[in-house]
């Protein structure tokens, strides 16, 4: 068999994305099966509160209806039995003992499951520093219910000997388990999220965040034939520019800022601005290695040794006053701390600073653009010699910072509008699937919806905060 979908999420548009891959695989008369190996779980990454399960929700009458409809297409959907020990699995989950740096090196069979598990933990809480006493109950469902997905899949693959898996994502407590008995297997993997915008679906050969992913950018862009392509490049600039950019999940994180506005900044000092990034999306990955921190503080220690210098550190607009902790620790006469609700204008910051640095956020592209010397800790896998300086080690982080301060730097503007317009456009247009917002949409015609009809009429009269308050406190 040539291809093998593997899923254990549910939500939309990630169900609807498999549903395409596969429709769209049937009509080139490829080889291709369906394998749901997320039932019957203690732990879900998107688990439904038992209260709206009273209340009549299901996502396993969504997963039902979605199997039917591959039925009608003759995609068969794999049926098979757990023969292995579950209660072997429920003493090697409730064996877990340690904080969160142990969870993730916790392994399952010499696999290392409690990466996952820490990942959506983290993502959940967007705290990369949770107590794991607090969590434990949690952790025993999650690590159970990944090792299951892991067993399931690993059977799956023995008897279906597929030549390439797909599935959802990769780093996640139940996705990261597929992910990692394929490569116990040797089996080619590839993974899929969402594209530049809700229209639009990606395959990526690696983990979601591996530069590898990003290295033809130039080169394809080379070959676009797209006369507007300039213009769409440089649109979003103007889009992040002006507050109108949307990114891939429909967010903007700087429309509420007040134009044109500041903190204080001395005029008789360079200005070097550190855009934080969300660690709760990279800090748990098996085969990448995040730690922003550790790289700032590399960073922080060479600007400290010229009192000529002030650092402004911009945190993340969608962190929260528990992360603002973090950063104000090094508050001081040269340090500045733009708060994560702070409404300084971030681009009017930039334009005033004389260096921009960044560790894996992509705003270091739009201050290439503006022709300010830049640093970005982290390598993206961009068009080399596109202008900015990478590197995370302490003495490339002096060297760096040296060129910023002596010599004018050049970029190529060629280099930055290929990536500018990758981001605007990548992705692959849903054709079986029609979304209709970010999280709604039809698949061949089919509202695979999980919601009962009592929980969308809440919706409809505006029960917002009712809604979010039950699902917030029933969610356990």
């Amino acid at each position: 068999m040539k291809y093998l979908i593997i899923e254990s999420t549910w939500i939309r548009p990630h169900l609807e994305t498999a549903g395409e891959i596969l429709s769209d695989l049937k009509r080139k008369n490829k080889e291709t099966r369906f394998a749901w190996v997320g039932r019957d779980l203690k732990w879900n990454d998107y688990s439904v509160p038992y209260l709206f399960y009273l209340l009549g929700c299901s996502p396993e009458k969504r997963v039902n209806k979605f199997i039917n409809i591959l039925k009608k297409q003759n995609i068969k959907s794999l049926e098979f039995k757990d023969d292995f020990n579950k209660n072997s699995i429920l003493k090697w989950a409730i064996s877990f003992n340690g904080d969160l740096s142990k969870l993730k090196k916790f392994k399952y069979k010499n696999i290392p499951l409690g990466m996952g598990v820490a990942s959506s933990l983290i993502s959940q809480t967007k705290n990369k520093n949770l107590s794991t006493q607090k969590y434990k109950n949690k952790i025993y469902k999650f690590l159970y219910s990944s090792a299951l997905v892991f067993e399931r899949t690993v059977k799956i693959l023995e008897i279906e000997k597929p030549k390439t898996v797909i599935t959802f994502n990769n780093r996640l407590g139940l996705c990261l388990p597929i992910i990692l008995a394929c490569n116990k297997k040797r089996i080619r993997v590839l993974r899929h999220d969402r594209g530049s915008n809700y229209k639009k679906y990606q395959l990526f050969k690696y983990d979601i965040n591996d530069p590898r992913n990003f290295k033809n950018i130039y080169s394809d862009w080379k070959k676009v034939k797209n006369k507007r392509k300039i213009n769409i490049a440089k649109n979003y600039f103007n889009k992040k520019f002006d507050g109108s950019f949307l990114d891939e999940v429909d967010k903007n994180f700087t429309n509420q800022q007040i134009k044109n506005t500041t903190p204080y900044l001395p005029t008789n000092k360079k200005i070097i601005t550190f855009y934080c990034s969300t660690e709760y999306e990279t800090d748990a990955y098996v085969n990448l290695k995040f730690n922003q921190m550790k790289a700032f503080k590399k960073l922080y220690a060479e600007i400290k040794k010229n009192k000529y210098l002030h650092l402004i550190i911009r945190v993340h607009p969608s962190l929260s006053k528990k992360d603002d902790l973090v950063w104000n620790k090094f508050i001081s006469k040269n340090v500045t701390v733009v708060g994560s609700t702070s409404k300084y204008d971030t681009y009017e910051i930039m334009k005033k600073s004389d260096i921009v640095c960044g560790y894996t956020s992509r705003i270091v592209l739009e201050s290439a653009f503006l022709n300010i010397p830049t640093i970005s800790l982290k390598d993206f896998g961009w068009p080399k010699d596109l202008g900015i300086l990478y590197g995370e080690s302490k003495n490339v982080i002096a060297k760096n910072l040296k060129k910023c301060l002596n010599d004018k730097l050049v970029f190529n503007l060629d280099k930055i509008f290929s990536v500018s317009y990758y981001y605007s456009t990548y992705g692959i247009k849903y054709k079986y699937y029609k979304p209709v917002s970010i999280n709604k949409g039809y698949y061949l015609n089919t509202n695979l919806e999980w919601k009962s009809k009592i929980i969308i009429f809440c919706e409809y009269l505006g029960f917002k905060k009712i809604y979010n308050f039950l699902k917030k406190f029933f969610l356990i």
